[in-house]
């Protein structure tokens, strides 16, 4: 068979999909969905990168099985980040600066993974130092998270006026 990506099918990326649709019992049109989101995840190493991956997330979080899945199929491009550099700071960050509970952090990351890919240093902290900074809480992070910058801080300003006023 031809190669993909300077792979070969048969020995690198049949083996890596299946596992990949084992690991998270994915269909084939959810494991298609993750391709065409991340086609890197055609390269990555099954036993060094993607199982990885998925069990520190998983231990982190304290995620069902369903639940991981849910966060693949929202946030596929999560395979691709390092644990150590990315993931684990930025869900520790997260917790802790917007004081929220094991449970609650779980809920939230599962139901809005999109916070996974945002960038901790040029997107979440500064917003959080906006928040602080306009008297609002940091749990506008989560709620307005998709929102430019211009929208967030109106937001962010909006809540504080209503906030002083009570």
């Amino acid at each position: 068979r031809p190669s993909v990506l300077g792979l070969s099918i048969d020995e690198n990326v049949l083996p890596s999909l299946s596992a990949l649709q084992s690991r998270l019992g994915l269909s084939e049109l959810e494991l298609k969905k993750v391709v065409l989101r991340l086609p890197q995840v055609l390269g990555y190493s099954t036993e060094e990168n993607v199982l990885p991956s998925l069990a520190a997330l998983q231990s982190r979080l304290e995620l069902s099985e369903a639940e991981l899945k849910k966060v693949v199929l929202r946030r596929p491009t999560a395979l691709g980040y390092s644990i150590e550099a990315n993931l684990l700071p930025k869900i520790d960050w997260l917790q802790h600066e917007t004081n929220l509970s094991d449970d609650e952090l779980r809920h939230k990351l599962v139901s809005q993974s999109v916070m996974l890919g945002y960038s901790l240093r040029d997107r979440l902290q500064p917003r959080a130092a906006l928040c602080d900074e306009l008297g609002a809480s940091r749990s506008l992070l989560w709620s307005y998270h998709g929102k430019s910058p211009p929208a967030f801080r109106e937001a962010c300003e909006k809540a504080a006026r209503r906030s002083a006023a009570v």
